[in-house]
């Protein structure tokens, strides 16, 4: 009967370490308060006039960018052979920051009230002329997610329906580095085929403003989603 038992006990005690090394630990923080500014635009005339196909409210975390002005995004929606030829020209020199959404997604620009007038951003060396130099975590947090299709994600916590592939998540965070900032971010692969992983991405801006992805690994997903592909 003994013997039983401490079996018993045995196989216990390796499902319990095997559950905890698939819990990894979590580092949470606050999030930055931050907020940005939309009431001086107009969604009819910024469409006629730039040519966005929708006006949309930026991220409030792109609040920290100084000189602080009011900003939407400009979102294009192109498909190879369908569109006008100026839009073709700007999705073919890569004037724009990024691309979002899966087949009917969206190239991302900005606008932005300055002096009186609406101004268009479309690249990273528009934002850079603007807003650069770099200064301070809030500002490095904001330049970053502005310029790139990445997330800052705070409270997270485990979940039991997903799978782990690391032993500690840290929410969002910003250091100081060498020459600016390092700013850790996550990237969701939101659209494809399956597995649908959130990877976490660690970026480097520096004082110019110049942008470097450090290092990029995938870090958890929901393995209900790895057969399904999003459009």
């Amino acid at each position: 009967m003994k013997t039983k038992i401490n079996l018993w006990l045995a196989i216990w005690l390796l499902i319990s370490l095997s559950s905890c090394q698939n819990k990894p630990e979590f580092i949470n923080h606050a999030p930055p308060k931050l907020a940005v500014s939309m009431d001086i635009f107009s969604d009819d005339a910024l469409l006629d006039n730039f040519g966005c196909d929708e006006i949309q409210a930026p991220s409030s975390f792109i609040g920290g960018l100084e000189p602080s002005y009011p900003i939407v995004i400009c979102a294009n929606q192109y498909v190879p052979g369908e569109g006008t030829e100026e839009l073709a020209a700007v999705v073919e020199s890569g004037q724009f920051f990024y691309y979002t959404g899966g087949l009917f997604g969206s190239y991302i620009r900005y606008i932005i009230y300055q002096n009186g007038e609406f101004v268009l951003l479309k690249t990273e060396e528009d934002l850079r002329k603007l807003f650069a130099p770099i200064e301070s975590p809030d500002e490095s947090l904001s330049y970053v997610l502005a310029a790139k299709n990445l997330s800052a994600y705070y409270g997270l916590h485990y979940d039991s329906a997903y799978e782990y592939e690391v032993d500690t998540i840290e929410d969002t965070y910003v250091t100081p580095d060498t020459d600016g900032y390092l700013v850790h971010l996550f990237h969701d692969q939101v659209f494809g085929c399956g597995p649908h992983w959130i990877s976490e991405v660690d970026v480097h801006v520096s004082v110019d403003g110049n942008i470097e992805e450090r290092s990029s690994r995938q870090i958890f997903r929901n393995p209900d989603l790895d057969d399904l592909c999003v459009d």
